[in-house]
């Protein structure tokens, strides 16, 4: 990100413990002890072993393990019979999938339990695949495979018009039942008053008849209403897609494919038959979500403790878990609540209606003094159609100016109205007007079900309610940060507010998700320090921490510390410290023999540096396509483009920057990618947001945490994984440029706490290779004459 804290700016308020006479909290914690791994030939007999072999290597689809694989493979299965948290931490490409699985998959089968494994990296979806189509080969595992309902149903509906839908189809079906009944008896009855010519069958008869002729009308309204696809589903024999499912590990394309293909929803027909899988995969917030994931339990037939749950990319979980706990709600849904309450005045006692009106229009009232107020002159009209947010509370001290409005205003209101509402009975009366919204939006969802309504509403009285208890119990709440955005309206050109309570550390949906499950496996190329990864996701059960490095042959890689000058923001657009940057990145990129990608702090550094490459005459000379991997732009494109070129035998340089897509869960292996370069260290935006997460972890974990847990070993991680997109094979070869002088080991007395040296593990930073710009070339010609480059 473009506005990366310097370090000069935070070296008073934030300690920052990397220096000479400080100890590394993070080379300390990260410097448990690897565990010797168990040696096996590259010829290792799988079919010899077989005999002997543990339970989980008949899901081992390789015909060799790497260094270290089996003896993972061996503890995660003890661990998971135990009942332990597994913190797993395996460089990238050596195999940490296979590894966590294999052995989940015994335990799950021994167990009777289901294995779901999730990611929020689209890449890893496809590695799972393909990995549960190796397994499917070996076993008769059967693998379902899901993504959000939204993103398959072939109407686009958002979750409430689903639910009535489907709830009018099932009534639907109910109904069409009960019609079919009744024909039937009206073809009994007749046939019998043929037989007999009794009176009485033929009265009945025409009383059935009757009724059936009130039914039609009913049944074409509900048939308007219902959803089709699903129809088809309930109405069509479940063994058909069993078989097909099952037959193989399908995609979610593929499973809409086949719905598609026969009128169906495939989302409803995988549904119905995930309580045969074996082995779930899926996306991240399936598990973090709590009633998704109550739901996928249900689908499942199974309890939180009958499954075992993988998360890879486990470093991401933190900020994902925190997406999942935020809450938010705009003025507008404050002001639609105000009009609803209104609408619905027979619902409320006078005296309710009258305080829950007043109350939510004295809030709606202090957010817009809040921004507005805080606008300076000429500042309202530079306001866009992106949300950007005021702040309303010191990310330190979280003195919360909006709640203190709001509470002024609320002390106004009791003296010119004799009335004494206090916080306390402000959250009853929120509970009540909560609880009365809850019945409207019933009244809601019938409306849309019989036809009453053509779009589904909700009731922004819950809504409304909901937030201002949540926002009035947690504002002040070291855990949480108030902040105001604003924006403005793309259709009225006005300027509108929205509250948001941001979650500054997620434990409390981690935590009680974490404590439930049957098994957890927490895997990443960069996971540790695992001591803060308990801390922050408030794991208490006993664990298994395991760390491999990574173990192919050290001839066919190099990582090289360049001393460019340290890329402080303060000092980037220094004509000298630019210069040297671009003499370097020139020198490097036309000194690999293949591909090159370069990874800057920020997308504003990559376009700026894209622009200067794209023009350098010696990059062009050589016939070295440049290519820029943009924000908001799909960047499946431009990598497919820079895989083409690389396996072609042509050369490319793929610009981009630390934070977006493209710097972890991508496979540049062999000829995609030759060298990786890292420009600076690449610190996220220290906005308010950052810094009442820090500060949050200061309070709960102690002075100084906060620059480490959430500056510090969080950008090393992102650096460590741009790293590891080069060389992901024992027979793969290629280097690692660092352009910074904060990597360096000889910096990093001089650099004292800037430096960055020791916050890797020390069997990564002892690989560093100190070189100056000018030697860089040399080297890396040096190095590439020993492998064949045609």
């Amino acid at each position: 990100m473009d506005n990366e804290p310097t370090q000069e700016s935070t070296q008073e308020s934030i300690p920052n413990p990397i220096s000479g006479s400080i100890p590394n909290p993070i080379s300390e914690s990260m410097q448990e002890p690897i565990r010797d791994p168990i040696q096996f030939t590259t010829a290792y007999d799988m079919k010899t072993a077989q005999a002997n072999a543990p339970g989980f290597m008949k899901y081992f689809t390789k015909p060799s393990c790497y260094p270290n694989q089996e003896d993972a493979m061996k503890q995660i299965a003890e661990a998971l019979e135990k009942g332990e948290v597994v913190l797993f931490e395996g460089a990238c490409g050596t195999g940490k999938t296979l590894s966590a699985l294999a052995p989940a998959l015994d335990i799950a089968e021994k167990q009777n339990k289901k294995v779901i494994i999730v990611t929020n990296v689209h890449q890893q979806m496809v590695q799972f695949i393909h990995e549960a189509r190796d397994i499917k080969r070996k076993t008769d595992i059967k693998v379902a495979v899901m993504k959000g309902k939204q993103s398959v149903c072939p109407d686009h509906l958002d979750y409430e018009e689903c639910r009535a839908k489907t709830e009018n189809t099932y009534e639907l079906l109910e109904k069409e039942r009960i019609y079919s009944k009744a024909k039937k008896e009206l073809s009994e009855s007749g046939e019998r008053y043929k037989k007999s010519g009794d009176a009485r069958e033929k009265i009945l008869a025409e009383e059935i008849e009757s009724d059936l002729k009130k039914m039609e009308p009913e049944l074409q309204k509900k048939r308007e209403r219902i959803c089709p696809y699903l129809y088809e589903v309930l109405q069509s024999d479940a063994t058909p897609f069993k078989k097909w499912l099952f037959d193989d590990v399908r995609s979610s394309e593929d499973i809409n494919e086949y719905a598609e293909d026969k009128g169906m929803c495939g989302y409803e027909l995988l549904k119905r038959e995930m309580k045969h899988a074996d082995l779930i995969l899926c996306n991240y917030h399936h598990v973090l979500n709590q009633e998704i994931f109550l739901t996928l339990l249900g689908w499942l037939e199974k309890l939180p403790e009958d499954v075992i749950v993988i998360f890879d990319e486990a470093h991401n979980i933190e900020n994902a878990a925190r997406s999942h706990s935020s809450i938010t709600i705009s003025e507008r849904v404050i002001e639609r609540a105000i009009n609803e309450i209104e609408e619905h005045v027979n619902h409320f006692p006078e005296k309710l209606k009258d305080d829950a009106q007043k109350i939510l229009h004295l809030f709606f009232e202090a957010t817009q003094e809040s921004y507005e107020s805080a606008l300076g002159f000429g500042e309202r009209n530079r306001i866009g159609t992106n949300w950007i947010d005021i702040q309303i509370s010191d990310p330190y001290e979280r003195f919360d100016y909006l709640k203190e409005r709001f509470l002024r205003k609320i002390a106004d209101y009791n003296k010119s109205s004799g009335k004494s509402l206090t916080i306390q009975s402000i959250q009853n009366i929120l509970i009540n007007v909560s609880e009365i919204g809850d019945e409207i939006e019933s009244v809601y969802h019938e409306r849309y079900k019989s036809g009453a309504d053509s779009v589904r509403r909700k009731s922004n009285i819950v809504r409304a309610a909901n937030f201002i208890f949540a926002y009035m119990l947690n504002s002040e709440n070291p855990n949480y940060y108030p902040i105001l955005n604003i924006r403005r309206d793309i259709e009225t050109n006005e300027i509108y507010g929205r509250v948001e309570l941001f979650t500054c550390i997620p434990r409390n949906v981690t935590a009680p998700l974490f404590d439930s499950l049957g098994g957890l496996v927490l895997m990443s190329a960069t996971f540790r320090p695992f001591d803060m990864a308990k801390e922050t996701l408030g794991i208490e059960r006993q664990t298994l921490e395991i760390a491999y490095p990574i173990t192919f042959p050290p001839e066919n890689r190099r990582t090289y510390a360049v001393s460019v000058p340290p890329l402080y923001q303060s000092k980037r657009s220094h004509v000298w410290v630019r210069e040297t940057v671009e003499q370097t990145l020139v020198s490097a990129i036309c000194a690999t023999k293949g591909n090159t990608i370069v990874y800057f702090q920020s997308f504003a550094e990559a376009e700026k540096y894209y622009s200067f490459l794209s023009q350098e005459w010696m990059i062009a000379e050589s016939g070295i396509k440049v290519l820029l991997d943009q924000p908001g732009v799909s960047s499946n494109a431009v990598r497919e483009e820079f895989f083409r070129i690389g396996e072609s035998g042509e050369r490319s340089v793929l610009v981009s920057y630390i934070f977006g897509t493209l710097s972890e869960g991508i496979d540049f292996r062999d000829d995609r990618a030759r060298s990786v370069i890292i420009v600076g260290i690449g610190y996220p935006a220290l906005n308010d947001r950052t810094k009442a997460v820090e500060a949050a972890y200061d309070t709960v974990f102690g002075p100084g945490k906060g620059w480490n847990f959430v500056i510090l070993i969080p950008t090393i991680r992102r650096i460590r994984q741009a790293m590891g997109r080069v060389v992901r094979s024992p027979t793969d070869y290629g280097v690692r440029i660092l352009l910074d002088a904060r990597f360096q080991k000889s910096s990093a007395p001089k650099l004292g706490k800037y430096s960055v040296f020791r916050a890797f593990p020390e069997e990564e930073s002892s690989e560093f290779i100190d070189v100056l710009p000018i030697e860089l070339a040399d080297e890396l010609e040096k190095f590439f004459e020993d492998f064949s480059y045609d």
